[in-house]
């Protein structure tokens, strides 16, 4: 993603917790050594883009998608069940409330605050529960294998306009928050020297972001907060998408947003991109497990 990036004081948020759910007569099971709820509850997840990487010319990421979710998690009590990543390295960023996540590289669960983020990599199962009042918002940006992506949709490769120009950069505050190694999730076998990376974007009113994106390195942008207009140059007109809504950019499109209220708009951007882009870049506010 060869944009601006400002680089900021770390905004997330985590600790080691000695708060426990009680499992007594809940339906459990145990993966990797750890044992959780089968069964998800107060829970709602929204598809909101996929898109196929072999339609990208990454022969090295064949078979999966990039794919952007956003959870909400109801309380309290609110459930997202047992489950593992060997196969779907993933970065979830909390945009609302405070969750636990119980993980099987760590002791105790996790409390994750407003502004953390949790990178999902290696060999990891884990579960989360939501034991306040507030309803936690999750943003999710994931690499899925096809097979099991039910909400996949084949996407034709769509030629960049060339008199499409791009413009400068105004009143933004880009930072990434967190890199995924995709080969060594893989323990090389798989996606050797390609990165799932994640990014938060602040504009201001009046604010202009503009991306670089190129033939094979697709994103997805979702938004947390305000309404942003984004300019895209494989559609003629301007879309606006509001809040909690988000777009695919892919097939060497490129874009540029706009915030054209008067409240910051904050987005959220998931990117496959080669591990080169993010070199020597450290991610601000990351909270990878054993990093508390």
């Amino acid at each position: 993603m060869k944009s601006i990036t400002i680089m900021s004081a770390a905004i997330a948020s985590a600790a080691s917790a000695v708060f426990a759910y009680d499992l007594t007569g809940v339906p459990t099971q145990e993966i990797l050594g750890l044992t959780g709820p089968t069964k998800g509850a107060w829970l709602n997840a929204k598809v909101v883009a996929t898109q196929p990487l072999e339609t990208e010319g990454i022969a090295a990421l064949a078979g999966r998608n990039l794919r952007t979710r956003f959870w909400a998690i109801g309380g309290p009590d609110g459930i997202v069940p047992i489950h593992e990543h060997s196969e779907r390295p993933a970065m979830f960023t909390v945009a609302s409330g405070e969750v636990y996540e119980y993980s099987s590289l760590e002791d105790e669960p996790i409390l994750h605050k407003a502004g953390g983020l949790a990178k999902e990599s290696g060999e990891l199962a884990h579960w989360w529960h939501n034991g306040g009042d507030e309803t936690v918002h999750l943003i999710a940006f994931d690499l899925q294998p096809v097979a099991d992506d039910f909400a996949a949709v084949p996407v034709s490769p769509i030629p960049a306009a060339p008199d499409f120009d791009l413009p400068e950069a105004k009143g933004v505050q880009h930072d990434l928050l967190g890199v995924v190694d995709i080969g060594a999730h893989f323990n090389g076998a798989y996606g050797e020297d390609w990165a799932l990376t994640t990014y938060r974007t602040t504009i201001e009113p009046g604010g202009v972001f503009p991306d670089f994106t190129k033939q094979g390195e697709p994103l997805q942008v979702f938004v947390w907060a305000g309404e942003v207009q984004e300019h895209r140059s494989d559609i003629a007109v301007p879309v606006t998408l509001p809040q909690r809504e988000g777009s695919n950019l892919a097939n060497g499109a490129t874009a540029y947003w706009t915030n054209t209220g008067d409240t910051n708009a904050e987005l959220y951007f998931g990117v496959i991109e080669p591990l080169s882009e993010v070199e020597g870049i450290t991610p601000v506010g990351i909270l990878a497990h054993g990093e508390h």
